[in-house]
């Protein structure tokens, strides 16, 4: 099965200024995402980019950056899908052989391991009438405690989850409350013909596609651990995570995190 992952990474950042290039231990945070891919056999990888720095560097790791992203699909308002979808009609333009599913990671997810992508795509090739495999994981907090709130009379209007019958107040105790899983941006993979039948085929513009970038009508999730879900959106995020990494093998085992211990 041929395999591509797409890293989408543009230059500009409203949260965390030039965040693709932002330092993590010493490193660029996207170098987490392509020495992550990179361990990975028989997968192809193109990072999305609209900044030459950022595709100079990626380069100079060895990866592919064969045509740089248009500033319209680049701002804070363009969207994931556009970048997988102008990905295709560049291969296409170019007479590219097509892969045949697509794995979408974001750099902003740095701590995923080798690992969980292997078996995401093992997966995959396992359930091919499944058209996405998503990454998942155990939150923190409950589904069960997230409220309706009102910010103009500071009033719980009304609890949103109720799961197998329960809701907050009948449990207090997080520990009895029932499982509830979380969908993490860190990878997701997907048959690329849902793509070219849902945009390509139907001659929908980069620019003009909107949707998640996997079919969720027709999908399946893997666990992934807090660690691997651990999102970096804003300066905070950014700082704790490089704590996560100075901690040591006790908190990220250095034997499955390799590509952040290198």
């Amino acid at each position: 099965m041929k395999s591509l992952i797409i890293i989408p990474a543009r230059g500009g950042s409203t949260r965390v200024p030039n965040k693709n290039l932002s330092l993590l231990n010493g490193k660029p945070l996207i170098y987490y995402s392509i020495k992550a891919a990179s361990l990975l056999d028989d997968v192809g990888i193109i990072v999305s980019t609209d900044s030459t720095e950022i595709a100079n560097y990626c380069e100079s790791l060895g990866v592919e950056v064969p045509f740089l992203r248009p500033s319209n699909l680049s701002s804070a308002k363009s969207t994931s899908i556009s970048v997988i979808v102008h990905v295709l009609y560049e291969l296409i333009k170019n007479n590219c052989d097509l892969p045949e599913i697509i794995i979408f990671k974001p750099p902003t997810n740095p701590f995923l391991t080798p690992l969980s992508i292997r078996k995401m795509i093992d997966l995959k090739k396992e359930n091919r009438d499944i058209d996405s495999i998503m990454s998942i994981h155990i939150p923190r907090v409950s589904a069960l405690s997230f409220l309706s709130y009102s910010e103009k009379d500071r009033r719980i209007e009304t609890q949103i989850y109720d799961i197998d019958g329960c809701k907050l107040y009948d449990i207090e105790r997080s520990q009895d409350r029932p499982l509830s899983f979380a969908s993490s941006p860190a990878c997701k993979i997907t048959e690329t013909h849902y793509f070219i039948e849902k945009y390509i085929n139907k001659k929908i513009s980069a620019e003009n596609s909107s949707g998640p970038t996997f079919n969720f009508k027709n999908s399946s999730g893997y666990i992934i651990n807090n660690f691997e879900a651990y999102d970096i959106d804003t300066l905070e995020d950014l700082a704790i995570a490089k704590l996560i990494i100075q901690s040591n093998e006790k908190v990220l085992d250095k034997k499955i995190f390799n590509h952040i211990y290198d």
